[in-house]
């Protein structure tokens, strides 16, 4: 089996979440499902500790959705401030999405290190230094997203506002690596698969 690119990795993940806000219906909830299952089974450790973290967004969707969406109430006694079954559909269809989000997100810094991560990045935002910006800076602080949306820095959220602080120490090694034709094939198909699913 080829070993890919971090960048056609990164494309593949990138569709895949175009993919699932794209989807509707039963097609979102079996994508879904099986992203669930690929990620308890491959990276439990990793979901379970960005579902941990999400729960509380989690609830605000239900709330917000539940009950301020007009519509057919569940409980008619409580009247209008009760959820509606309206609202609670599209919370729960908000939830599953961002779930599968964060399942893929587990997925994916489960097989690719941090070192293949800014590769990848540096590698797709190559063209972005026409206009200035620095693709090295720029892969770094993605990662550093990626990295604190799966354990807190010492210091906790506080830390990252001090101008001089440990995270400035720290030695990330870029790797340059030339993307193969298979990569090129998988990120060709991966791409026409996501307009097909988008625009059947």
């Amino acid at each position: 089996m080829p070993d890919f690119h971090p960048a056609t990795r990164l494309i593949v993940w990138g569709v895949l979440v175009v993919l699932v806000q794209s989807a509707r219906g039963p097609l979102l909830w079996g994508f879904g499902l099986f992203i669930g299952v690929v990620a308890f089974v491959f990276a439990s450790r990793r979901a379970w500790v960005l579902v941990r973290r999400i729960r509380y967004l989690l609830l605000a969707l239900l709330v917000l959705f539940g009950f301020f969406t007009p519509g057919e109430a569940v409980l008619p006694a409580l009247g209008q401030a009760g959820p509606s079954v309206e609202g609670l559909a599209l919370a729960l269809t908000h939830a599953w999405r961002l779930l599968a989000v964060v399942l893929l997100v587990a997925i994916l810094l489960e097989f690719s290190n941090e070192a293949l991560l800014v590769s990848g990045i540096a590698t797709l935002a190559r063209p972005l230094t026409f206009f200035g910006v620095c693709s090295e800076r720029l892969a770094v602080r993605l990662l550093l997203v990626f990295r604190y949306a799966e354990a807190s820095p010492p210091g906790g959220w506080r830390a990252l506002l001090v101008a001089r602080s440990h995270l400035s120490d720290e030695v990330l090694v870029l790797q340059r690596v030339a993307m193969a034709w298979w990569d090129w094939v998988a990120v060709g198909t991966v791409i026409m698969l996501g307009v097909w699913g988008i625009f059947r």
